[in-house]
């Protein structure tokens, strides 16, 4: 399994379990508030969880509050993991 597909499992089953939906309903198409049902209380829910999820010793990762907001579908949340070298 390349790290980009076990990055991506990850972070769906996270999102999947912070927003109470299915997993296979967690696509990288997804959007967040529209197809997941989430509220802006559940994505700022969410934002603490990756970063408390994907935070190492090494490098502590924390997610603007403008950044999270520009992030409305998977992969808006995928490639700003990649972008932020969570691997």
């Amino acid at each position: 399994m390349s790290d980009d597909a076990s990055l991506q499992s990850r972070v769906c089953q996270l999102v999947a379990d912070q927003l109470r939906q299915p997993l296979e309903k967690v696509t990288a198409e997804a959007h967040l508030i529209d197809d997941l049902d989430a509220d802006s209380l559940d994505i700022v829910d969410l934002t603490i969880a990756i970063e408390e999820e994907f935070s190492t010793d090494d490098h502590q990762l924390e997610i603007p509050e403008e950044d999270a907001a520009e992030i409305r579908t998977m992969q808006d949340l995928l490639s700003y993991l990649a972008t932020a070298g969570v691997s």
